[in-house]
């Protein structure tokens, strides 16, 4: 019924063919109905975020960008670990392996190995410690049990950055 009035008007029909292209080409320009559709794309960061936020400490910052999850965590030093003849740098690194481990262990695996990029910013008073890897090389620290394999796993695939800050 709709289809026959509209070849009977073939005026109306090119109307609505125009209007059609002039709103999608309004919004691939200016983004209009962008914001919305990017918050119902389907990524795996997304299913981590939810999963992780439910586990995480109060000092935790927790966001996904696009398909990369951030961490952003302020950290504390406690005197009695640095009493057992370690270094501030040996007690920074130990955290930050210790929170790639947690994010590991409380990620489900299938989301966690399709994510692109896993990011953890370490900020304590003296220096920001960031460790980036991915996704799928992050899944293999569930199955990981001995401190040395970890530690092996760490220097081959965590890449980690020092920033000194002055103070």
């Amino acid at each position: 019924m709709i289809a026959k009035s509209l070849l009977k008007n073939p005026v109306l029909m090119i109307g609505i063919l125009m209007m059609f292209i002039f709103l999608y080409n309004l919004n691939e320009k200016h983004g209009f109905l962008g914001r919305r559709s990017e918050l119902l794309k389907a990524r795996s960061c997304t299913a981590l975020l939810v999963k992780l936020q439910r586990r995480v400490a109060a000092n935790w910052t927790v966001k996904c960008e696009k398909n990369s999850l951030a961490v952003s965590i302020d950290y504390e030093f406690d005197e009695k670990s640095l009493a057992k003849n370690a270094s501030m740098k040996q007690v920074l690194y130990r955290e930050i392996a210790n929170n790639l481990v947690h994010v590991a262990k409380n990620s489900p695996s299938d989301n966690l190995e399709r994510t692109d990029y896993i990011r953890i910013r370490l900020k304590h008073p003296s220096m920001i410690i960031n460790a980036m890897t991915s996704g799928k090389h992050l899944v293999k620290f569930q199955t990981l049990t001995s401190p040395r394999m970890i530690a092996e796993h760490l220097k081959t695939t965590v890449n980690v950055q020092e920033v000194p800050l002055k103070k």
